[in-house]
């Protein structure tokens, strides 16, 4: 039995309280702020991985023909308030996922702030963006966005979730709502027609448009961009959902070992300094996932970095769905 089940009654109140939340918020009690920009929101009604960062990548590279701006809380940085980000700032300054998004794309003008609105207003002032990206805010309706994508995972899809803090729901599924499209991320690359329309029947999306993507991998990497010479590796994650990682790498990597740490982890001195033992004892080279890796290249040595190979990743979509995703959002883009 899943032991959080127990707390079951403790999801009443949350929800209680969620629910007159949005209430306040549509019928304007709570404000909501509007931008002449126009405002894409990545979030999803879970808490944990569903693929936001890969989503927001997504975007900034396909729609790169825009001065793209980005909004995100940050979360797990060690600074409070506003920060406009710079070449200089460490993950630890602006949270590993922005630090990742921005060390990939350096023209992005990104803001880092717990209120959505003084990010998106810092943006405007600073950076004059033809387009902001709002991650991981489909709860943070301070800001109203243009267009909202809500994401939720193959595996783990919201109808089949409870609320906080039973299940991992952070609103009831009538959030959906909110969503002009819906989609469900981590799917199988065979994912059959068939299994997609039995998904989109119990997603109940109504009028909205429901996508399925996949993680499509390239071939493991080091610093020097060097490719992985052996078959036999030490995993290690940092994420909140390792296991899709970890079945990639499995399908053509014999893996020795797994080091887990939790989502957002700050490594340690000593952690560090294990693993660094541990490679050169073994001689086995690590293989990590690119947010964990964005973090250990400045707290590793460097003749351990050699020997640590992390997997760049892209969003795929199914079916062909591709150019009509693209195509709302262009629509959307076109009509502000």
């Amino acid at each position: 039995m899943n032991l959080r089940k127990l707390l079951y009654p403790f999801s009443f109140p949350y929800g209680a309280i969620t629910a007159l939340r949005n209430w306040a918020f549509n019928k304007d009690i709570l404000p909501s702020q509007e931008f002449k920009v126009p405002v894409i929101s990545v979030g999803n009604l879970s808490a944990g991985g569903t693929g936001k960062t890969p989503m927001v990548e997504f975007l900034i590279r396909r729609f790169s023909d825009y001065k793209v701006g980005l909004v995100s809380r940050g979360y797990g940085r060690k600074t409070k308030g506003l920060i406009l980000a710079k070449p200089q700032h460490t993950f630890s300054e602006i949270g590993d996922e922005p630090f990742q998004i921005f060390n990939k794309f350096p023209e992005i003008c990104l803001a880092l702030a717990e209120k959505r609105p003084e990010g998106v207003q810092a943006l405007i002032e600073n950076c004059s963006p033809d387009l902001i990206l709002l991650d991981d805010a489909y709860q943070h309706r301070y800001v109203k966005p243009g267009f909202q994508i809500l994401l939720t995972t193959f595996q783990e899809p919201f109808y089949h979730d409870l609320l906080l803090p039973a299940g991992n729901l952070r609103e009831y599924t009538s959030g959906k709502k909110r969503a002009n499209v819906i989609v469900v991320t981590k799917c199988p690359a065979n994912l059959t027609p068939a299994k997609a329309k039995e998904m989109m029947q119990k997603i109940k999306p109504g009028d909205k448009s429901v996508y399925f993507t996949t993680i499509s991998y390239s071939e493991p990497q080091n610093v020097k961009g060097e490719k992985l010479g052996t078959k036999k590796v030490i995993a290690l994650t940092g994420i909140a959902k390792p296991q899709p990682f970890l079945n990639q790498i499995g399908k053509s990597l014999s893996i020795q070992k797994h080091l887990k740490f939790a989502d957002h982890h700050s490594f340690s001195a000593k952690e560090i300094a294990d693993i660094e033992k541990m490679v050169t004892a073994s001689g086995t080279p690590i293989i990590t996932t690119e947010k964990d890796w964005v973090r250990l290249k400045s707290l590793l040595n460097a003749e351990t970095l050699e020997h640590v190979f992390y997997l760049p990743m892209q969003v795929q979509f199914l079916f062909d769905q591709e150019q009509d995703f693209t195509k709302k959002i262009s629509g959307y883009l076109q009509g502000v």
